[in-house]
């Protein structure tokens, strides 16, 4: 996450530090040799945000820099606190999802980035199987 530097309460302003890089998602475009290398460097991002009870949102590789051999999240516009492996599941899965889309459905990605996840959050495999019950009720939901 990029650094706060101040919160300007009566301005409503808030000064962060500028991040220097490019979109994880043209990173992930552009530096095909490394794709496993970043994608598990994504899933490791991501688990320590998990690890910390900090939900993201918006899980999108258009969500995240890549900086000097570091992934960086920003835009946490919809984020919030929370515990609860259902809202964990939900921001996995909607990432999956993200992911699926921005990027023809890399299965070699997606398995990196579990990697990386499984990696850094001890109760990673939790989480992945409570977003593939909140993939299967989506399913069922869209068929009814």
């Amino acid at each position: 996450m990029p650094i706060l530097y101040d919160v300007d309460l009566e301005e409503n302003r808030l000064v962060m530090e500028y991040v220097e890089g490019s979109l994880m998602k043209e990173a992930l475009e552009a530096r095909e040799e490394d794709r496993r290398e970043l994608g598990r460097l994504l899933g490791e991002a991501i688990g320590r945000l998990h690890d910390g009870d900090l939900i993201h949102g918006d899980l999108t590789t258009s969500n995240m820099a890549w900086r000097e051999g570091e992934v960086v999240l920003f835009d946490f516009g919809m984020g919030e606190r929370s515990p609860e492996l259902e809202v964990k599941g939900v921001d996995f899965h909607l990432f999956q999802e993200a992911l699926r889309s921005a990027h023809s459905g890399d299965t070699e990605l997606l398995a990196a980035v579990l990697e990386g996840y499984r990696s850094t959050y001890a109760r990673a495999d939790e989480v992945v199987a409570k977003a593939e019950e909140i993939e299967r009720r989506g399913r069922y939901q869209r068929a009814s």
